[in-house]
């Protein structure tokens, strides 16, 4: 072909851009001067109808009604302006399907002029409810990142008077016989530490980001441990039922993620009841087989827990409950729906499903289908037979703890002196390494905090093996995930604080004994 020739329009070039049109990658529409649709893609078609619905005919009806109804003015307002200025303008809108969802759609629309008069216009748009969704993720990750530095440090500190509380307080306990009129009284300090210390690992796990292992969880023993929270949480005014199915089996997820869910699900409830009412929590063990699925639309047949949050508000209209997972739009009217599309997404996460009986003056019933694990739970009564059957290391161990708070120093070695170990103390990381250098006798462990000034836990136990080979490490520290990552420990037993004294002598006899 000469360089210089002429490509000739193609015969068929209409039906070409035609098709183009038609079968765009993007949402096109043409309408008139006016707004009244004059010709629309498949696209659009499919995104506000669906793929095999019924569509109506669309021509002559104006694209405002498409649009939400508090966007309206906004959308006539960049209409006339872009009519009267004769330019293109792209701005975001939201719009409603023809079932009621609202899309976030990035719109642009130009003029068509003819002979000096606008005689149409054309509009391409794109879905943009996952860029949206983006940006509120990386403003709550901000936010989120803040918060665990606070909480972490908070938490690290807290454990640590944690550990000296409930050490010191179990300690006392079992040298006073049960018929001393103080032994209830030291019982309550216990069981108060105990509870101090469930909210200080609450607070870690809610402020982790990453790097959360794949775990089982007992959620009636979940829902137990948030009692409190969860009465702190919903005030005076809502009256709380709780009712939780014995003997039920382990769900596969992370102990924080279910405290979201389940956190998010009360806090709904809760915005939907400010005259009050009353919030029931409840559990359940259900199998979907062919003679019930019909009751359970949507949900696989399987054999699920069933966790449902129910409370006595206002219900909600068909319209709200068509949004009610739309992250951007809120249900109780706070204008902030992203906890239950975080509820959508962890019980999706977890191939769980989600049912919602709701109804105007009717209250809301929130149903979660959670697959049961194979892992059983096991029982408060299961974990202490296999503390006993442990028992304590046989024989005498050299032991040296390093830890910078003084308080906690002292009640672990105190602890070890009392099951027959010889202790050694040093209050940071530098007079560890000079003490081990000088002893003439082998260390059998060493127990050290993690985060310490100058060398840390992780530094110290690789100088330690370099003197001592055969040393065995465990490592202690009141900081959860988001500061103890699997490699820095990856070698070594560790310890979260705060513990009891059975836990530290527990984990001692497990380390020594290999």
């Amino acid at each position: 072909m000469m360089h210089d020739e002429k490509i000739k329009p193609r015969h068929d070039e209409k039906s070409f851009y035609e098709d183009f049109f038609e079968n765009a990658a993007s949402m096109c529409l043409v309408s008139d001067a006016k707004g009244c649709i004059i010709k629309v893609n498949k696209k659009a078609v499919e995104t506000f109808f669906g793929k095999d619905q019924k569509v109506p005919d669309l021509e002559g009806r104006n694209i405002l009604d498409f649009v939400h109804k508090d966007d309206r003015e906004l959308a006539l307002m960049l209409s006339k302006e872009s009519f009267k200025e004769r330019k293109e303008i792209t701005h975001e809108i939201r719009m409603c399907t023809n079932d009621g969802r609202v899309l976030y759609i990035l719109v642009s629309g130009r003029p068509i002029i003819r002979k000096d008069r606008v005689v149409s216009f054309q509009y391409q748009a794109m879905d943009i409810i996952d860029q949206k969704v983006h940006e509120q993720n990386l403003l709550q990750s901000a936010s989120a990142d803040i918060l665990s530095q606070i909480a972490g440090g908070f938490a690290h500190d807290f454990n640590n008077m944690l550990t000296v509380i409930n050490g010191y307080s179990e300690i006392l306990k079992m040298s006073v016989e049960e018929t001393h009129p103080f032994h209830h009284k030291i019982s309550q300090i216990c069981q108060a530490g105990k509870q101090a210390s469930l909210l200080t690992q609450r607070m870690l796990e809610f402020s982790r980001r990453s790097g959360v292992p794949v775990q089982t969880v007992d959620i009636n023993e979940e829902i137990t441990k948030h009692e409190g929270i969860i009465r702190h949480a919903i005030g005076q005014d809502i009256r709380l039922l709780v009712v939780k199915y014995p003997g039920l089996e382990a769900v596969p997820m992370d102990p924080s993620r279910f405290s979201t869910l389940l956190l998010n699900l009360v806090n709904h409830a809760r915005e939907t009841m400010p005259q009050g009412g009353e919030l029931t929590i409840s559990t359940d063990h259900v199998i979907i087989n062919p003679a019930n699925e019909s009751s359970y639309p949507q949900v696989p047949r399987g054999s699920y827990l069933l966790l449902t949050v129910k409370d006595t508000g206002e219900g909600m209209a068909e319209e709200t409950r068509n949004q009610l997972f739309d992250p951007f739009i809120s249900t109780a009217g706070t204008g902030h729906g992203i906890g239950l599309w975080t509820v959508q997404n962890i019980v999706k996460a977890s191939k769980g499903s989600i049912l919602v009986e709701t109804a105007p003056g009717g209250g809301n019933t929130f149903k979660i289908f959670l697959p049961a694990s194979s892992s059983p739970v096991k029982t408060a009564k299961q974990t202490d037979r296999e503390h006993a059957a442990k028992g304590t290391s046989k024989g005498s161990k050299t032991i040296l703890v390093v830890e910078d708070d003084d308080t906690v120093r002292d009640l672990v070695s105190e602890i070890l002196m009392q099951q027959g170990h010889s202790t050694f103390t040093a209050r940071n990381g530098g007079d560890a390494l000079q003490l081990a250098r000088q002893m003439d006798g082998r260390i059998d462990l060493l127990i050290t905090d993690m985060v310490m000034r100058r060398i840390d836990g992780r530094m110290l136990s690789k100088k330690m093996k370099s003197i001592w080979p055969h040393i065995k490490v465990m490592i202690m520290s009141g900081y959860g995930n988001d500061v103890i990552k699997e490699e820095d420990i990856r070698d070594n037993a560790f310890l979260q604080k705060p513990f009891l004294p059975q836990e530290l002598i527990d984990k001692v006899c497990t380390v020594l004994q290999g």
